[in-house]
């Protein structure tokens, strides 16, 4: 059965109002994390036009890190190094650095500590817009729950981001990685029959499963088809997996292009999904809800 508000693939495709909607809200969101990086700038250039040569660059030990940033080392990089290795390869990129700008190496080390934070910023923003589509979608499940009256558990991570919701004898798993499918998959509907299974032991069991899904919140369209291509492979992954006893699957997208909308919509005639949704409109999230919950 189709879902209740899609009839055809353009159903699904993002509409212009919603694109423009997603990236106001990115750019408010952007520039409220952007204020401790603008902060940090200041403090460090501050620090910065108190020296006087490029040898006593490596004296600003409160400065280490931004230092580190500006000759373009990256977190993961300096693990790999001892302090000593790393001490000589920034006296290498310093004094490369003051040899192509001379006097001006104080603006030119600000100007490359800027191009990696930057980076930063934007790593941390892709971050945040996959966040706020699980938050939205989990929102809806809560709600819903709490209409129908269920005795409702939910567990958290450190960080607050909602790892698991239980009620009755189900369990919605989020951003979990199964063995018998060995990649990480967004939502995971799970039967617990005995409420003091583990979490290792029900997500082994292939009898436990009743849905799977994935979700992708990006609403930059050049990034759509890519969104969903990673999409589609983890839930070919999931189909091999589980051959013909498969669990009903479903996508719900924020960006979907014309060209994935009719893949979504073929797929979901063709029975290879069951359900489907664009994450900007309340009616066919809040259907694909209802479906998950009464399943």
């Amino acid at each position: 059965m189709m879902p209740k508000f899609i009839k055809t693939a353009r159903n699904l495709q993002t509409k212009h109002r919603a694109i423009c909607d997603g990236f106001l809200t990115q750019a408010i969101q952007k520039t409220e994390k952007a204020h401790p990086y603008i902060e940090g700038v200041r403090v460090f250039y501050n620090a910065l036009k108190k020296i006087k040569t490029v040898e006593n660059l490596l004296s600003l030990e409160s400065h280490r890190r931004d230092l580190i940033a500006a000759c373009g080392f990256s977190d993961k990089a300096i693990t790999h190094l001892t302090e000593t290795e790393l001490s000589s390869a920034m006296k290498k990129v310093l004094s490369r650095i003051h040899k192509e700008s001379g006097r001006e190496f104080r603006e030119n080390i600000l100007y490359r500590y800027l191009l990696t934070k930057g980076d930063a910023l934007g790593g941390s923003m892709r971050n945040i817009t996959g966040a706020s589509a699980g938050v939205k979608l989990t929102e809806k499940i809560l709600e819903k729950l709490g209409g129908l009256g269920y005795n409702i558990e939910v567990v958290k991570s450190d960080v607050g981001k909602i790892q698991r919701i239980a009620w009755n004898n189900r369990v919605l798993f989020f951003d979990v990685k199964p063995r018998i499918i060995g990649k990480n998959i967004d939502v995971i509907l799970i039967k617990r029959d005995n409420a003091a299974a583990t979490e290792k032991s029900l997500l082994m069991d292939k009898k436990n499963y009743i849905a799977c899904g994935e979700l992708k919140g990006g609403i930059d369209p050049a990034g759509a088809d890519e969104h969903w291509k990673t999409a589609n492979s983890a839930l070919r992954r999931i189909r091999i997996a589980f051959g013909r006893n498969m669990p009903a699957l479903f996508f719900i997208g924020a960006a979907i292009e014309a060209s994935m909308a009719k893949e979504i919509f073929k797929q979901l005639r063709n029975g290879q999904l069951t359900h489907a949704a664009n994450l900007n409109e309340n009616e066919q999230i809040n259907d694909l809800v209802d479906w998950l919950l009464l399943l």
